[in-house]
């Protein structure tokens, strides 16, 4: 009985067993922690292209470059170049090192698990490289040209991104010189052409690469322009007095300068005891000519020619020196006295006098006719007889000088 109950248990169980609902497992396969990652770096620096996998198990990690050639499997190096390593900071990273990366070293890089299929992540590496002046593809530090032709600045650069050239004009004779101080000229580009170009562009001329990948780079080109000689005189004419000094000046602009000198009847004029030259630099392009003549003499008066002469060209200007004469008055001679007879002269002054008379009144009675007025008799033609008193003293006094005068 107990037999029967202990095979009908089992069976429940096995029934109960068999019955049950079937429990499926799956099993974690490896991933990545981001699918693409960009890095940039600078040439020659050290740059890290990460790649972190999770559950990875078995399966093995393989690094390939840009060009699907096999760098590392697991830890290791399979090619022969040092620069690349396997740096695992963490157990699920599988870094790939590139020691002094390079321009070439850019592309797409794949971090691989040999899953099937097979997983991948995308490491894109871009390479900056900083701007840099190619000394033997740029014009020298120094270029010659002649006034009123062309002249062609090049200044070559490479760099990642392409830089960008720009182009400035600086004046080494200016003081407290600074970088924001200098002039901008032309356009940017790598070339800069003057045409018809002056003495006034004598310079220095400096082209500025840049493209935000470090510092700038910079290069200074002196442009040199020659020119034939002009000569000006401040004056033409001088005097002086026999055995005195003087000093003749004669301004000289040329580029280069190669001969200068004072002349007469076409010698040139040397150093000694009666003449002294004396070059000054007076500014660019310009110097002065001194010519001191002492104890001068008769012989020295003349014309004096100032000249100078390089490869480009010749130049003169005379100058005319003449004797200073001055005039000594000559001494004065004392002039005859001459006598003469005073005359007298005698001038005699009339002043009228006045006088003055009270008006007088009549009264008239009116029982009396009023007096009769006496007439003054007249002559000839109604004309008073008597003259006036004042006609007698004239008469008088014309006579005494018609007596003076005799």
């Amino acid at each position: 009985m107990l037999g029967l109950l202990g095979l009908d248990l089992f069976g429940l169980v096995v029934g109960v067993v068999t019955h049950l609902p079937s429990v499926k497992v799956e099993s974690l396969e490896p991933s990545f922690d981001d699918p693409v990652t960009n890095v940039t770096a600078i040439a020659g620096d050290t740059v890290t292209l990460p790649c972190s996998v999770k559950n990875l198990k078995d399966y093995k990690v393989m690094w390939l470059d840009h060009r699907t050639k096999t760098l590392t499997l697991e830890a290791r190096r399979i090619i022969a170049d040092e620069r690349i390593t396997i740096e695992r900071p963490d157990i699920g990273d599988w870094n790939l090192y590139i020691h002094g990366v390079e321009l070439s070293d850019a592309g797409k890089y794949m971090c691989q698990v040999n899953t099937v299929p097979v997983k991948i992540k995308y490491v894109i590496l871009t390479v900056h490289e900083p701007p840099e002046i190619i000394p033997e593809l740029s014009s020298k530090e120094e270029v010659f040209v002649r006034e009123s032709d062309t002249v062609q600045l090049v200044c070559n650069v490479t760099g990642v991104p392409t830089p960008t050239v720009r182009w400035f004009k600086k004046s080494p004779n200016r003081r407290h010189y600074s970088y924001n101080d200098k002039e901008m000229i032309g356009h940017d580009g790598m070339v800069l052409r003057i045409r018809n170009i002056s003495r006034y562009c004598d310079d220095v001329y400096q082209c500025v690469a840049d493209n935000g990948v470090k510092l700038p780079v910079s290069r200074d080109i002196k442009v040199t322009v020659q020119f034939p000689p002009e000569i000006h005189l401040p004056t033409k004419k001088l005097s002086q007095a026999v055995g005195k000094e003087t000093i003749l000046n004669c301004e000289v602009t040329s580029n280069p300068s190669m001969y200068s000198a004072w002349t007469r009847d076409g010698i040139t004029i040397q150093n000694s005891d009666k003449f002294k030259i004396d070059l000054y630099e007076d500014y660019k392009n310009t110097m002065t000519l001194s010519m001191k003549i002492s104890d001068i003499q008769k012989p020295d008066f003349g014309v004096y020619r100032c000249e100078a002469q390089n490869e480009f060209g010749r130049d003169f200007k005379d100058f005319f020196l003449y004797e200073l004469v001055t005039t000594t008055p000559s001494p004065s001679t004392p002039s005859a006295v001459t006598t003469t007879t005073p005359v007298h002269v005698y001038v005699f002054t009339w002043t009228p006098s006045v006088r003055t008379y009270t008006p007088r009144r009549e009264y008239h009675s009116k029982d009396r006719p009023p007096l009769a007025t006496k007439k003054k008799p007249k002559g000839r033609n109604g004309q008073s007889r008597f003259l006036p008193n004042n006609t007698f003293y004239l008469i008088g006094l014309l006579t005494t000088l018609s007596v003076i005068i005799k």
